[in-house]
């Protein structure tokens, strides 16, 4: 096969990602059979939002130093273990503390893959690649969570972690065949990027757009079954199945019109499905609002790797991947907290999620006719 690598990393997130999406459906199930309150579960929930917020940047900067494959490896054993312990252990400090050893691990293998998968292709295709491995997990992302609700619904309750646990090491174990001849490591005494300014109108596009999915991970699932809807993680299935249709026509329109112009369009799906999403009450609104948040979904990860590459070089693709998923945590963890926060107050999801269509309208104008192209660095 002419690309052998890429064919190992396409088996191994299949599997990994559904293993490790199993408990966005079935842990909030599992919490509230513990008696766990609704702004317990939300903070639990939110657990792997905030380990990858804090982890986001060493992760990226350990994947320059010491290489992508080591890194992507122990991400998988650490996956693994985090499945299994939910298995085991109960209550929501042990759920908050799996969850955010999961959010971590999974951030971390996602930071060494899309550095490795950059260095698998020719430098044309590299955003296309990275988009590719992004829309697997979509995929996967569709259906995940719903299975776990379903499992759940039919008995097979915290035994689908231990399940979720073997089917990581399945999927890790094919990454062992990867080449080592395709890793990066930067010169230990080389001078260490954590940041680069150039990154900032990236940054704030990610961080807009992504508060809903914070929104949504810790507090869809329980209002829309409280709304009487028999599966509250349709709106992650819509969401997932309309992003894995759209996604490489997204990336192709980033490729021809380059991410500010397309970030428009994902800014105005955006704000609509989150606006649908506070008012859904039967499943077709649930559906509809799903589908407007993955047309806009399409489009933000080809987008936001294109801002990102724009700005980096071999050396520093690690630590920009970092950035690019420190993004993705300080935007979800926004999210999450603002949906314990307004739980608390009374408010709860409708008002959580209609807050997150304020941000992508005040963030993405000022992206478009601030952020310039320049060089990419070296």
């Amino acid at each position: 096969m002419k690309n052998r690598p890429f064919l190992w990393l396409v088996v191994a997130t299949l599997l990994t990602e559904f293993a490790a999406n199993l408990p966005i459906g079935a842990m909030p199930l599992a919490l509230l059979r513990d008696r766990a309150l609704p702004s317990e579960i939300a903070l639990a929930m939110g657990g792997g939002l905030f380990a990858q917020l804090f982890g986001s940047i060493p992760v990226g900067a350990l994947v320059d130093r010491v290489g992508r494959l080591v890194t992507i490896r122990a991400a998988v054993v650490l996956m693994a273990l985090a499945s299994f312990g939910m298995a085991a252990l109960h209550g929501p400090l042990w759920g908050g503390l799996l969850m955010a050893l999961r959010g971590f691990s999974m951030m971390s293998y996602v930071t060494a893959e899309f550095a490795y998968a950059s260095e698998i292709v020719p430098p044309d295709r590299t955003v296309s690649a990275i988009s590719t491995l992004g829309l697997i997990a979509n995929v996967v992302f569709a259906f995940s969570p719903a299975v776990g609700v379903w499992l759940w619904q039919s008995g097979l309750q915290r035994e689908q972690f231990a399940i979720g646990g073997l089917l990581t090491l399945v999927g890790g174990s094919v990454l062992w065949f990867l080449p080592a001849k395709h890793d990066v490591r930067g010169p230990r005494r080389s001078r260490l990027i954590l940041m680069r300014s150039a990154w900032l109108p990236a940054m704030v596009f990610l961080v807009a757009v992504t508060m809903q999915s914070g929104v949504n991970g810790t507090l869809a699932v329980l209002t829309f079954t409280q709304r009487g809807i028999a599966n509250g993680a349709l709106i992650f299935t819509s969401m997932a199945l309309v992003t894995a249709a759209l996604r490489y026509p997204a990336g192709r329109f980033v490729d021809r019109y380059g991410p500010r112009l397309i970030a428009i369009p994902v800014a105005v799906a955006e704000i609509a499905g989150c606006l649908l999403a506070a008012r859904a009450d039967a499943p077709g609104q649930v559906l509809l609002a799903g589908a407007l948040l993955g047309v806009a979904w399409s489009a933000v990860v080809p987008v936001g790797v294109a801002l990102f590459l724009e700005h980096s070089s071999r050396g520093t693709r690690g630590i920009a991947m970092g950035a690019y998923n420190l993004s993705f945590a300080i935007g979800t963890s926004s999210g999450a907290l603002l949906a314990a926060l307004l739980v608390k107050l009374g408010v709860g999801y409708e008002g959580a999620i209609a807050a997150c269509a304020i941000a992508p309208a005040i963030a993405v104008p000022w992206v478009v006719f601030t952020m310039r192209k320049t060089p990419r660095a070296a």
